[in-house]
């Protein structure tokens, strides 16, 4: 069933208001080797990924920070007893950083809750593998389970395709098409001119009074992974892919080089304690 035109309408209201809001410009996309896939309305992902600038969280002096958080948080209970239980927590973790490392979102809303996937269903994706690496099917294997492992996502894989929609990722919030991840050059997609090697986010879509994310892309350097292969650094491969589908599901960039959304990989053997704390929230947000 096709959306109402008053749907379709509401749907690109929200979109441009969202991008409205998100401040700074990202140009890290083109001076590292990761990047962000832009957000944008469901007729033009090639708006560019625009986001808000917002502190990273950080651990910090649990105790003091717990004495100072129960008074503020008792203060805003009284203020706001209609509060949520997610809220509530997502307050006590900025007050204390009891995250224990540094995570931060692609979006928002205008409640300060992060928008994300659906985790009450599993997250459908297909594969163009041509420019990709001979052994792709390893390495998209090899990428999905990390993400996975790391933030409790099930991710569903629905075959290969000819798709090369990455500059548009036209849906249907009533059918939306599964995440596209494919390989091109920057002739292609010129996003990944430079040491860039991949880049990937998500569409949201409104689903009565929520939004959340419904499809994306990850679009991966086919020249970088070349090399990759040639050299054996099948662990890089990975966990490029594993950045970029941290930022379909709604991780932002960090500065905390021991974070795997740190936009530069430099060794990191895994997501980080911040990265599994932000992919925590995002697991834990309510389904639509």
């Amino acid at each position: 069933m096709s959306p109402s035109r008053r749907e379709r309408r509401e749907q690109r209201r929200w979109r441009k208001e969202m991008l409205r809001r998100l401040e700074q410009l990202d140009e890290v996309d083109r001076q590292h080797g990761l990047g962000a896939m832009p957000l944008g309305t469901p007729t033009d992902l090639s708006a560019r990924h625009r986001r808000r600038s917002r502190p990273r969280r950080t651990t910090g002096p649990v105790l003091p920070g717990l004495l100072i958080s129960g008074i503020l948080a008792g203060g805003v209970m009284l203020h706001d007893p209609g509060m949520t239980g997610y809220r509530f927590r997502q307050l006590i973790d900025n007050l204390t950083g009891s995250g224990g490392g540094s995570y931060a979102f692609v979006v928002t809303t205008a409640d300060g809750d992060p928008v994300g996937w659906d985790h009450c269903r599993s997250i459908h994706y297909v594969v163009n593998p041509v420019g990709g690496p001979s052994d792709w099917e390893n390495t998209v294997d090899d990428g999905i389970q990390e993400v996975s492992n790391a933030s409790g996502f099930t991710f569903t894989f629905d075959g290969t395709t000819k798709e090369r929609s990455f500059d548009e990722r036209l849906t249907d919030p009533q059918d939306p098409p599964p995440v596209l991840i494919g390989w091109a050059d920057s002739s292609e997609v010129p996003e990944l001119k430079g040491s860039t090697a991949g880049i990937g986010g998500s569409t949201p879509v409104r689903n009565g009074s929520r939004i959340h994310f419904a499809t994306g892309v990850v679009v991966l350097d086919s020249e970088a992974f070349d090399r990759m292969e040639v050299t054996g650094e099948t662990t890089a491969e990975r966990l490029i892919l594993a950045h970029e589908l941290g930022h379909v599901l709604g991780l932002d960039h960090v500065d905390d080089i021991g974070e795997l959304m740190n936009p530069e990989y430099v060794g990191q053997s895994g997501f980080g304690p911040g990265d599994r704390e932000g992919l925590k929230q995002l697991h834990e947000l309510p389904c639509s």
